[in-house]
């Protein structure tokens, strides 16, 4: 289903309210999770997305456990947060346990409130490591790396992970079992393996297998959610008790939205041109408060998928990908507002990159 055909879904088919949905000692606003992608989760892009509302629980885009607690400026800007950015989890990687329970202490101490562990990513520049998705295939050092995070702070920790490292190594639900039996808050799944990188479609009983094997803890469902439909339907299939949705939000800001509206039982509400342009300009000035004039430069990757969704005639896409001042930036939003729905494709010039070719090379 399209965004713009999600008004049409009948809302005699609503599903009753949903319980409170809560990780650890966190009671989030809805059920509806932004997930980390690398690059483009940014404080600004959380910010925007919180303004236009119906998201509950936001993931920073994954952090080098060593170079977090040495004081690396990337990391450093990886978690910069604001009091409007919350609820938060700070997502850490690293292959050491010792840097893993080193970090999550320094964010304690820093009053961030919940820590995320990364077992999913698929790079081998993170897998070399022996983080990411390298964790699955040894489910005894898991378990040991994770009870000694939970038991090094006292705000809740949880685990996002793939199903296994291939499918002759399906792991997450005996590793949600032994995660959950050591004090893990919740657990988010990727619906595939590593092997699987983000290719085939997502793997939806694999999701109800992890949310079997545990008693209590939320299980949150992730992969392939693009519309209102994907996310009733993975919740609907799978019984995961939330999802988390990270190129889908991208692509459509509007989504979490447009699901509170829907499971409010409120006809659901496409953006006006105006909304549009806002948001592209919101997000914009919001990276400019971190960021300065580097903002320019940081903000040419978002036009290629702005563009179609946010109804920028192609011409001045071209401008938002060169633009070198925020002046310069102020001239194409006028232009923008003035040519708004000029574009007749619905079809982005470019999608979020993610890598290509066999997962062994990546």
């Amino acid at each position: 289903m399209t965004p713009e055909s999600s008004a049409s879904i009948p809302f005699e088919h609503c599903d009753a309210p949903a319980a409170t949905l809560t990780v650890g000692t966190r009671v989030l606003p809805t059920h509806y999770c932004l997930a980390p992608l690398a690059g483009y989760t940014h404080l600004a892009f959380r910010r925007a997305l919180r303004e236009v509302g119906g998201l509950g629980l936001a993931t920073t885009d994954l952090v080098h456990a060593t170079q977090l607690v040495g004081g690396h400026r990337h990391s450093l800007e990886l978690i910069e947060t604001h009091p409007e950015d919350r609820p938060l989890s700070v997502q850490i990687f690293s292959g050491r346990d010792e840097h893993l329970i080193s970090a999550a202490r320094w964010l304690q101490d820093r009053g961030y409130e919940g820590v995320d562990i990364n077992m999913g990513c698929p790079m081998a520049k993170v897998n070399g490591q022996g983080g990411g998705a390298r964790l699955l295939c040894d489910a005894d050092h898991a378990s040991r790396l994770v009870e000694q995070v939970v038991n090094a702070v006292s705000i809740p920790v949880t685990v996002k992970m793939r199903l296994g490292w291939d499918r002759d190594t399906i792991a997450s639900p005996m590793l949600a079992r032994r995660f959950e039996s050591v004090g893990v808050a919740a657990i988010t799944i990727h619906g595939r393996t590593r092997q699987q990188g983000f290719h085939g479609q997502v793997d939806l009983a694999g999701i109800q297998a992890t949310v079997e094997a545990v008693e209590r803890i939320p299980v949150i469902g992730n992969g392939d959610v693009r519309s209102v439909e994907d996310a009733l339907h993975m919740r609907r299939v799978t019984g995961c008790a939330a999802v988390a949705i990270g190129r889908g939000a991208m692509l459509d800001p509007w989504l979490f939205r447009k699901i509170e509206d829907y499971e409010a039982g409120r006809p659901v509400r496409e953006p006006t041109s105006d909304e549009q342009v806002d948001f592209l300009a919101r997000h914009f000035h919001l990276m400019t408060e971190q960021h300065g004039d580097r903002s320019c430069f940081l903000f040419r990757k978002f036009a290629a998928w702005y563009g179609a969704r946010l109804g920028v005639p192609e011409d001045l896409e071209q401008r938002l990908r060169l633009f070198t001042s925020h002046a310069e930036f102020d001239e194409i939003i006028a232009e923008i507002r003035q040519r708004h729905g000029e574009r007749r494709t619905s079809v982005a010039t470019a999608l979020v990159k993610v890598p290509n070719g066999p997962v062994e090379r990546w």
